[in-house]
């Protein structure tokens, strides 16, 4: 059927790619379409009640100052590139669904002070979010977070509801559509 081995190789490797790219795409590692958003179940081993974070004045937060509202809390940093990559889609989150029973709040988890933060979402155009920050990176610690970026949802008593460890389309229909139906529950 070939007649040399460069032939016969070109045809394994065309086979190989294709192959592999169809693997890929049943198995959803290029799907880009929110069709996977689901929250973890909530830890356990969180401790939000010792949790702090400051505003730009330096005034002292923690999860219950926000009680009365659905809250999805995205912890972050600058220095994190899909921290950086989401931010965006929370912010259209916040402008599409935020009100008096629903609010996406950011807390970078660094060392950096505080303007700095502040300055990298004043480049990126961040217009909708409210910023907060811990400095002493602490936060990191008493959410049990496996990594940057986490966004946690809690309920209108302060209690985590779920988890997403990772990057995610925020703005996407499909959490559009569940902050709607949380909201009107």
């Amino acid at each position: 059927m070939f007649k040399s081995k460069k032939k016969l190789i070109i045809f394994l490797l065309i086979i190989s790619c294709s192959l592999l790219l169809i693997v890929s795409y049943s198995t959803g590692l290029f799907n880009n379409d929110s069709e996977h958003f689901k929250l973890s179940e909530p830890d356990p081993l969180s401790k939000f009640d010792i949790v702090e974070f400051n505003d730009s004045e330096g005034n002292k937060y923690n999860i219950s100052d926000f009680s009365g509202k659905f809250i999805l809390m995205n912890f972050w940093a600058t220095w994190c590139l899909p921290c950086r990559v989401e931010m965006p889609s929370l912010d259209n989150l916040q402008e599409e669904m935020g009100d008096e029973n629903f609010q996406v709040i950011i807390v970078s988890v660094e060392r950096t002070d505080f303007s700095k933060v502040d300055n990298f979402l004043k480049e990126i155009n961040i217009k909708n979010l409210s910023n907060y920050h811990d400095p002493t990176t602490m936060v990191g610690k008493h959410i049990n977070a496996k990594g940057l970026p986490i966004t946690i949802l809690f309920d209108k008593n302060g209690k985590e509801i779920g988890r997403y460890n990772g990057d995610f389309e925020w703005d996407s229909k499909e959490v559009i559509k569940f902050i709607a139906k949380l909201k009107n529950s």
